[in-house]
């Protein structure tokens, strides 16, 4: 599945993963990863950010995630991640621009 993983400081870029826990823990280097709905998507992001005082990456609905983060699409009916088409990449990309990032923080 294609995934948008968004390190701290870079700009997004989409990553082909197979679509399991491991690969979701790799990205995010976290064991116990948390998922948050964001829109239509689910966010995977380390869950010991904070405690581990990894650097904030972005400001997402007023919570500061930190720490390299995962978004895929969100399967409701199955409760699963689903990868993004190209569509969504290209406007998540937009949205999750380090520019667009520091516009949104003024």
């Amino acid at each position: 599945m294609n995934v948008l993983v968004v390190k701290a400081n870079e700009e997004p870029f989409s990553k082909r993963v197979e679509n399991n826990l491991d690969n979701i823990r790799k990205i995010v280097e976290d064991e116990n990863f948390e998922v948050m709905e964001y829109e239509d998507y689910l966010i995977c992001y380390n869950s010991k950010g904070l405690i581990n005082s990894l650097s904030i990456n972005r400001y997402i609905d007023g919570l500061a995630v930190r720490g390299t983060f995962a978004i895929t699409g969100n399967n409701r009916k199955e409760m699963d991640f689903i990868g993004l088409t190209e569509e969504q990449i290209e406007e998540l990309t937009e949205e999750f621009a380090i520019e667009r990032e520091e516009d949104l923080e003024l």
